[in-house]
């Protein structure tokens, strides 16, 4: 009986101090498209494109997952070939319908010289896209808007990159 208390207690300390584990799992993912404007002539034009991913293919155990952070959602234009005075008017990036970012007046070879980074940080939309995440795997990018190339051809591309933490 003496050594049976003693035991007791040590398994009693042992199993309530015992947390539960949580793993974690950090992943990057980058998407990209390329935007051609022709010679606008005097008018703007539209452009939209389409980007659809699934998680699954960047997480592993997707159903599994309790928790996504996303640590950091940013944009960017890089390779522009022809006209450097072209400009984009208006446009929107959407991910699951959620607006993560409105631009206009934006001289497109301005921002890739200076190798511009946008970072998208208002709470409400990372919050929007977490639960979006969580309830569903598919992600659909959505970059639409208005540009404008008076001097020629121009072709860039758009880029959106973002880091996520998923909790299971």
């Amino acid at each position: 009986m003496k050594k049976l208390f003693p035991f007791l207690l040590v398994l009693f300390v042992v199993q309530s101090c015992e947390e539960p584990v949580e793993i974690t799992e950090t992943m990057v993912v980058n998407q990209s498209t390329i935007v051609t404007i022709n010679q606008t002539n005097g008018t703007s034009v539209s452009f939209n494109d389409v980007i659809e991913g699934d998680l699954n293919q960047v997480v592993s155990n997707f159903n599994s997952i309790t928790d996504i952070t996303i640590d950091s959602l940013t944009y960017s234009f890089s390779n522009l070939i022809g006209n450097e005075n072209a400009s984009i008017v208006s446009a929107s990036i959407e991910i699951n319908g959620i607006t993560v970012a409105v631009v206009s007046d934006l001289n497109i070879a301005q921002e890739i010289d200076n190798e511009s980074v946008f970072q998208i940080t208002d709470l409400n939309v990372l919050d929007q896209l977490e639960t979006s995440f969580l309830n569903n795997s598919s992600v659909a990018l959505n970059l639409s808007g208005m540009a404008i190339s008076e001097e020629g051809d121009v072709s860039f591309e758009i880029g959106v990159s973002m880091q996520l933490t998923a909790s299971f």
